[in-house]
């Protein structure tokens, strides 16, 4: 960010993004228990291995507004970072699937001129964070 920018929202990324990696980490152990030793094993394995990406894409990604444009950070090996000037915005979209009702995340889906879009998973605070940005593209 320049010195004459400041940050007006900051996205926080939900727990749910773990979801998945403990679904496989209980099918294998209920495989343990029954008649799959190995598979179950395995299944472990990867489950753990999923919790872990899912621990690292937490801890990386990034979606922040500032008063003049938007960052995006994502990527654990290679980072991709994204800056869109709110010139550059056509829309900003929430994807709110039944299970992220319950549980109060989102998926933000900035849209760009041209052909770019960017779907940002499991934002806690969607609904505000793009409040926050349409307030700015009014303005603008």
């Amino acid at each position: 960010m320049t010195e004459d920018e400041s940050l007006l929202a900051l996205a926080i990324i939900h727990g749910a993004i773990y979801w998945k990696g403990v679904a496989v980490i209980i099918i294998g152990m209920l495989l343990l228990l029954t008649f799959a030793f190995s598979l179950g094993v395995f299944l472990i394995f990867v489950g753990a291995v999923m919790l872990g990406i899912a621990h690292l894409t937490r801890r990386y990604l990034l979606l922040a507004a500032s008063d003049k444009r938007i960052f995006i950070r994502s990527g654990i090996l290679y980072a991709d970072m994204i800056e869109m000037r709110y010139a550059q915005i056509e829309s900003i979209e929430l994807g709110i699937n039944p299970i992220g009702q319950i549980f109060g995340y989102g998926s933000v889906i900035i849209t760009g001129t041209g052909q770019r879009r960017v779907i940002v998973p499991f934002i806690s605070n969607a609904i505000a964070f793009r409040k926050a940005v349409n307030d700015i593209l009014v303005d603008k």
